[in-house]
């Protein structure tokens, strides 16, 4: 009884298994990035505020005073 050509087949068919998996995600991916609404001029968010790295920072690379 030999094993290798059992053993080849599994892995013939899991590549295959995991290129169509791929493809099939990609569109999906695709197809929910076309779904995705444009950038809307809604509100500011309320509980977050966005980094900004040069409002952090001063020149010298040490935090403002205040900061959490």
């Amino acid at each position: 009884m030999d094993l290798v050509p059992y053993l080849s087949a599994v892995i013939l068919v899991a590549t295959i298994a995991t290129i169509f998996l791929a493809i099939g995600s990609y569109a999906a991916f695709k197809l929910r990035d076309k779904r995705k609404p444009k950038a809307q001029q809604g509100p500011a968010p309320v509980f977050f505020r966005r980094y900004r790295p040069e409002e952090e920072q001063d020149s010298e690379g040490t935090q403002k005073e205040g900061g959490p």
